[in-house]
């Protein structure tokens, strides 16, 4: 669809193109990821420092490390690999039950996981203005699911529950202020009164879920994108394509004239040892190199993942002072580093 199709080639080429011819963009793309990148780095960092200066409670128990911050503040659970769940020391022994158990559904649902994800998201695709707009709507729908999750799996009553989360949201200034981050893993922000208020109305009129109905959506869904993938791939290229007798030239007296040979005019053969030139049809290709001590670079071979992606193949040198009539034969070097390895395997 995107390389044989005139619609795929302009969807696809006109940008490709632009970043050839401005090679400006490219960079300031680059620059972008690796600034945001650190921005969150450091983001996530601070928090994590801020978290590991804390002490272990020794009130509350839980599978995870339970952290108590010494103030009001808005509880949240943090660590991917190693999850640690804050909850301030005002909260009764009740109350702090209840937010455990909020904090621990996040975990186990691996809200703190999708959120990275999501975050690495933003990072390379940072341009898409889209994908952080619908961050804080995309954090309130891991809300709405933990709040369903949690009553029904624990059996907390609807208004008990609620009253938790308008405790949370009245802490929520005392929280940037004192921590002075905004906690980028913490799902107790509620960005404005309307927004906690149809939170809570969620809650007081939500419907239970039906577990088993849960694992059949959710088994039919998978059954879906496992048939999708094999029939994309059925009518996808393979793995690795070989580009076949195509050879590509470079001379060093005029690196911007580049010759794809397509029509074996000049690269007549190669095999796995050498490289065979018609010497007399690349002096009339490139007439500047007569008696010049330039070199020819000369690549064959080869395969492509989508075309315009590949590499492998051989490649061979030769001066212009050595150039002859007749056929060249050529040293064939076809040497296989790792990242081609891995490129073929992906």
């Amino acid at each position: 669809m995107y390389f044989e199709t005139k619609a795929g080639l302009y969807l696809i080429l006109w940008w490709q193109n632009l970043c050839i011819s401005h090679k400006w963009i490219g960079m300031v793309y680059i620059i972008g990821i690796l600034a945001i990148g650190f921005r969150y780095w450091w983001r996530r960092k601070k928090l994590t420092d801020s978290v590991n200066r804390l002490f272990d409670s020794e009130e509350h128990k839980s599978k995870y490390v339970i952290k108590t911050f010494p103030g009001e503040m808005s509880s949240f659970c943090t660590g991917c690999l190693r999850p640690v769940i804050v909850v301030p020391e005002s909260l009764s022994s009740d109350e702090a039950g209840i937010v455990i158990k909020h904090e621990e559904t996040h975990i186990m649902l691996g809200h703190i996981w999708i959120l990275l994800a999501y975050d690495i998201l933003r990072v390379l695709l940072w341009p898409n203005i889209l994908l952080h707009i619908c961050v804080s709507f995309f954090k309130r729908d891991l809300e709405d699911i933990c709040d369903t999750v949690t009553i029904q799996r624990s059996g907390i009553d609807a208004c008990d529950y609620g009253e938790i989360i308008l405790e949370c949201a009245r802490n929520l200034a005392q929280t940037k202020k004192k921590y002075g981050c905004a906690g980028e893993m913490s799902f107790a922000w509620d960005d404005s009164y309307k927004i906690l208020k149809k939170r809570l109305e969620r809650i007081v009129s939500r419907k239970t879920y039906n577990p088993k109905m849960l694992v059949i959506g959710t088994a039919t869904v998978v059954a879906l994108i496992v048939a999708s993938v094999g029939i994309i791939k059925a009518n996808s290229y393979k793995r690795t394509n070989d580009i076949g007798m195509i050879s590509g030239i470079c001379y060093t007296g005029n690196v911007q004239k580049n010759y794809t040979d397509v029509e074996r005019s000049i690269v007549v053969d190669f095999d796995d040892e050498y490289i065979y030139v018609d010497g007399k049809a690349l002096l009339e290709q490139y007439p500047e190199a007569k008696g010049t001590d330039e070199w020819f670079h000369i690549s064959s071979g080869g395969y492509y993942k989508i075309p315009g992606i590949g590499g492998g193949g051989g490649w061979a040198e030769i001066n212009a002072k050595e150039i002859h009539d007749g056929i060249i034969k050529l040293d064939n070097h076809t040497d296989m580093d790792i990242w081609d390895r891995i490129i073929m395997w992906l």
